[in-house]
C-alpha cells in the first residue's frame, strides 16, 4: 500500500491528537488525585482533633483521682485508647464498697 502525503499527514495529526489527549487525561487524573489527597488529609486532621478533645476531657478526672500516679504531660503523650483504659481503671478502683458489692453480686463488668 503506497503512502501518500495526505495519508501520512493524517496519521501524524492523529498521533499528535492522541499524545495531547493522553497528556490532558494525565493532568486531569493528577489533579483529581491531589484534590482527593487534600480532602483525606483534612478528614484525618478532623479525626485527630476529635480524639484529642475526647482525651483532654478524660485527663482531669484521672488527675483528680490518680494524680500521684500520672501527670498531665504523660497522659497527653498517650493515645486516646490508652487514656480511656486508664480512665476506666481509675473509675473502677474508686467505686464505693457498696457499688463493688452489687457489681460482684450481679456479675457486672
Amino acid at each position: 500500500m503506497p503512502i501518500d502525503e495526505d495519508n501520512e499527514m493524517s496519521v501524524l495529526t492523529y498521533h499528535k491528537y492522541l499524545e495531547d489527549d493522553t497528556d490532558r487525561n494525565k493532568k486531569k487524573t493528577a489533579s483529581e488525585f491531589e484534590e482527593l489527597g487534600v480532602m483525606y488529609l483534612k478528614e484525618i486532621d478532623k479525626k485527630k482533633k476529635r480524639k484529642k478533645l475526647s482525651q483532654v476531657k478524660l485527663i482531669p478526672y484521672i488527675l483528680k483521682r490518680a494524680g500521684d500516679i500520672y501527670d498531665e504531660d504523660e497522659l497527653k503523650s498517650y493515645t486516646l485508647e490508652d487514656v480511656q483504659d486508664i480512665y476506666n481503671e481509675v473509675k473502677s478502683q474508686k467505686k464505693s464498697p457498696i457499688t463493688k458489692f452489687f457489681h460482684f453480686l450481679f456479675n457486672f463488668e
